[in-house]
């Protein structure tokens, strides 16, 4: 290639060729620096930085050509091209490509490559290089280039590839179809390895260099596009700086992501985060504007103009990094509290000298600029600031009305101490805390509310001891310093008169942390003082002098607080006027009222008075509303006054643990039973009891409760599919809930049983042979267990059959083989599997005769004589599922009884039967 093959020469590569070969020719020594050189750049300097320089000569050509620059990777074969819009190729520019440390780039007009070297990254891949531009083109070439040499009679072993340039008719986009359209210059690199990692690399450094260069708008690399868009960012009150959001989108095959930075601009440095809060790269380097080797611990993105040495990867000499910590107050000014603290640079975490130089003037900034999130919002300088360990938003809220140097509570964590101690920020203790809030002036509600939020802070007896001088307001409008000698009451609206507390509008659980001495709802309405009061009171004077308002406010401030009996005699004005116990009245609009007798004995509450104390205070004092319930913890005997409860309690095996019941069923309206039913089934302190069935209200409603004539306990629930047809449904919308109250399959009472097995015998009841044989079994057992006496059961007149039929004449079966020689029609069975003891029961019950008196059976031949061990008999047992039974064993071809009922006689073919101790089987008969 000692001639331009291409034509026309419009950079005057031959001249550039001539000189340089010249210079080789007149000092080989030159030749062999130069290649010398170039090996340099290209093993060290520039060895893994082909896209960043490609991208940098782009960012360059774009911002000189005034555009939104836009850069494109693609492969073709072996060769790699990389096209790029903006300035396109000039003499300078050819002149500086074929020069070594020449660039024809001004340091003062702004732009990246001006060290005239970065081009060298091509020939880290490739021995030839071609540059194709819209206003000419050139090509590198290895090959050429020792062929020149030879030519011109020197001798190399090796020389360098971007010295000697050609000209080349190619132009950008030659061969590629469309893919460079719009594009000014292109570079074409014949690699010398396969691409693949080459642009995995460039895929993973192209999202950096959008943001990094900043005249670049998009880098496509192999089909994935990377662009960048720019807009503005959160205010900056200093028109030395700006900030915005710079958002990096990759968008390829099957896949895309998006990246958004919130950066800072301040003089000739630009700090960045990710700006929805990611993670720092836990390795960056300094960037200026591309990546340096000067590696940085600072949780920022730094990206400046400071000088740096030719092959881009070191400062200059001259170079002062402190100067790069500008504007990185005002990016920690921009974002949420807790992320500010996280991007205060730690100095013991510097990688190097120069990591530490930059930490230590971010520092210096940090210290004297008021940037610390303040509690409420406002920035705070450090050195001026508090730090309360625990503060919550909730209690930042509170104090930062009066104490504006707390530091916000984002930050206000144990783990930001030291960072903040650096800082020169002070901790402020409970103690402090407690005595600055000695001259606040607050509602009682407000102090509660200060409470609760200091809770989270006191965990150990150390914080308690802290808070020993903690302001309380007490509810006679004083302030205590301190909770010596202070009760509280479970916020109660009113001052008790029998006891001092703190106010209820300030009642907090940490008051009883520090000292305070608890007292519930439920003990100051134990108080013995009250008791006192309520005995006190003469019901015929003319009232209580509000005590009945005041303890209707202890109750509404818990409303689960137990309420100790005696209190249901508090004197109440009722309608007329007069002073009655409160467990002997109704409220005015009590539903009680509609379903009680026109004669009961209750009274009504004066209106005024439900208006003072409220409804539910008095309903819970004992004035009726609904039904009222009895409670006893441990209860010895039926002394509730409860209608026949001394019936109920000798049901009882034991007394019980704790009494619950429904009282003054007995004054209920027989006509109003559905709707008192409702009223209980309804309440939810009443519904359990009607489920309890060994409980006294499910006890008393199943033998007194009438609904249509019938009482409850003739009734089943319609869910209760056992009895079904059997025992008539309720029909209640809330039957299903009285349960307990409801017939069930297993009879309580000889009552209970006589209803069962009178419907077994009904005739015009549609009853299964199931159904009946449970309801025998459910029977049986009762009396077996001993819940009921056979003796006390009214004898149906008819009885169920297992045919389903009821008959007067029937048999109990006693002995299952005599199913196989009785009708259907006469037989009853005690339960699904016949036992005699059951049979007997059951036969005693229904005063029936057992199968085996009732019949006399004869085998009518001996058989033949065999054992338990014979295949007929092994097969016999296996069928029934049962163990090989002792005793002889009789084979009969064909097995007959004679059975005989008084002068009746008949015989029956049979598969066995049991007598005189042997059993006697038909031999099987073999299905061919």
């Amino acid at each position: 290639m000692s001639a331009d093959p291409f034509g026309p020469d419009p950079f005057g590569t031959a001249a550039l060729r001539s000189s340089t070969l010249d210079a080789w020719t007149a000092s080989p020594t030159r030749l062999a620096e130069d290649a010398a050189a170039e090996s340099d750049l290209v093993t060290v300097g520039y060895r893994d930085r082909l896209l960043t320089e490609l991208a940098a000569n782009a960012a360059d050509a774009a911002a000189a050509a005034g555009i939104a620059g836009e850069l494109a990777v693609w492969v073709d074969g072996d060769e790699l091209h990389v096209a790029n819009t903006g300035e396109p190729l000039s003499v300078d520019g050819v002149r500086s490509l074929a020069a070594l440390r020449v660039s024809a780039k001004a340091p003062t007009d702004g732009q990246i490559g001006r060290f005239g070297v970065g081009f060298t990254a091509t020939a880290t891949v490739a021995d030839r290089v071609e540059v194709r531009s819209r206003t000419g083109s050139i090509v590198f070439d290895r090959a050429a280039t020792a062929e020149a040499v030879d030519d011109a009679g020197l001798s190399a072993d090796t020389v360098p590839v971007l010295r000697l340039v050609w000209p080349t008719d190619a132009v950008p986009g030659a061969g590629v179809g469309s893919s460079t359209a719009g594009f000014d210059t292109e570079v074409v690199l014949s690699l010398r390895e396969p691409s693949g990692p080459l642009i995995d690399a460039m895929l993973v450094q192209a999202p950096d260099l959008v943001v990094e260069l900043a005249a670049l708008q998009r880098i496509t690399v192999d089909g994935v596009e990377v662009t960048v868009e720019r807009s503005a960012g959160p205010e900056i009150g200093d028109d030395q700086a700006s900030s915005a959001i710079v958002t990096v989108s990759v968008d390829g095959p099957g896949s895309s992501s998006t990246q958004r930075w919130l950066e800072v601009t301040r003089g000739g440095t630009r700090w960045l985060v990710d700006a929805d809060g990611g993670r720092a790269p836990e390795h960056d380097v300094l960037r200026a504007p591309t990546p340096t080797d000067i590696e940085l611990s600072l949780p920022c993105r730094c990206i400046t103009d400071l000088a740096l040495t030719p092959d881009r990867r070191h400062l200059h000499p001259g170079a002062e990094i402190g100067d790069a910590a500008a504007g990185y107050v005002d990016l920690l000014l921009l974002v949420d509290p807790v992320r500010r603290l996280q991007l205060v640079p730690e100095l013991h975490l510097a990688r190097n000298r120069d990591d530490a130089r930059l930490i230590e003037a971010v520092r210096v900034q940090l210290r004297d600029v008021a940037w610390l999130p303040g509690a409420d919002g406002e920035p705070l300088l450090p050195s001026r600031s508090v730090v309360l360990i625990g503060l919550t938003d909730r209690l930042a809220g509170m104090l930062s009305e009066h104490f504006a140097d707390l530091v916000h509570p984002d930050i206000s964590l144990a783990q930001h101490l030291p960072t903040l101690g650096r800082l020169g920020v002070e901790e402020l203790g409970l103690a402090a805390l407690a005595e600055r809030l000695g001259g606040l002036h607050h509602e009682p509600s407000w102090w509660h509310d200060l409470y609760d939020a200091l809770a989270p802070l006191v965990s150990t007896g150390r914080e308690v001891e802290e808070l020993g001088a903690l302001p309380i307001p007490r509810s006679d409008g004083r302030m205590s310093v301190g909770v010596r000698g202070l009760f509280v009451s479970d916020r109660i609206a009113t001052p008790m008169r029998w006891m001092p507390t703190v106010h209820p509008d300030a009642r907090h659980s940490l008051l009883e942390r520090l000292g305070v001495r608890e007292l519930s709802v439920a003990d100051a309405l134990a108080d013995p003082a009250l008791r006192v009061l309520v005995e006190d009171i003469d019901l015929d004077g003319a009232g209580d002098d509000g005590l009945a308002a005041e303890i209707c406010a202890v109750l509404r401030a818990d409303p689960d607080a137990s309420v100790p009996p005696w209190l249901a005699t508090l004197p109440l004005l009722d309608s007329d006027g007069e002073l009655r116990p409160a467990d002997e009245l109704l409220l005015p609009d009590s539903p009680l009222l509609s379903v009680l007798v026109d004669d009961h004995p209750f009274g009504v509450v004066d209106d005024e008075v439900v208006s003072e104390c409220g409804a539910e205070e008095l309903r819970r004092l004992g004035v009726g509303w609904g039904f009222l319930t009895v409670v006893d913890d441990l209860p010895v005997g039926p002394d509730h006054d409860l209608p026949d409860e001394e019936d109920w309690w000798d049901t009882l095996p034991d007394a019980p643990e704790r009494l619950t019941a429904v009282r003054d069923l007995d004054l209920i309206d027989d006509r109003s039973w559905s709707e008192a039913l409702t009223m209980m089934a309804t309440d939810a302190d009443i519904a359990p009891l009607l489920a309890d069935r060994d409980g006294y209200t499910a006890w008393w409603l199943r033998r007194h409760a009438e609904v249509d004539g019938l009482l409850l306990g003739e009734y089943r629930a319609s869910s209760d599919e056992i009895l079904a047809g059997i025992i008539d449904p309720l029909d209640h919308p809330h039957a299903d809930a009285l349960v307990g109250a409801l017939a069930r399959l297993e009879p309580d009472t000889a009552d209970d049983a006589a209803l069962l097995l009178t419907r077994l015998g009904d005739p015009d009841r549609d009853i299964s042979a199931g159904a009946a044989v449970m309801v025998h079994a459910a029977v049986v057992a009762a009396c077996r267990r001993g819940y009921l006496d056979a003796a006390d059961v009214e004898v149906p007149e008819q009885v169920r059959t297992i045919a389903g039929t009821v008959t007067d004449r029937a048999v109990v079966v006693d002995r299952p083989w005599f199913l196989q020689a009785l009708p259907d029609d006469e037989a009853v069975l005690a339960g699904p599997t016949v036992t005699a003891a059951d049979a007997e029961m059951l036969a005693t019950l229904l005063d029936l005769p057992p199968a085996s008196e009732e019949y006399a059976a004869t085998v009518r031949d001996p058989g033949d004589a065999a054992t338990w061990a014979h295949p007929e008999a092994v097969r016999f047992g296996a069928e029934r599922g049962v163990e090989v039974p002792r005793g002889q064993v009789r084979l009969h071809d064909e097995l007959w009884i004679s059975l005989r009922d008084g002068d009746s006689h008949k015989d029956v073919r049979v598969r066995w039967w049991v007598e005189g101790g042997a059993t006697h089987l038909e031999r099987a008969r073999r299905v061919r």
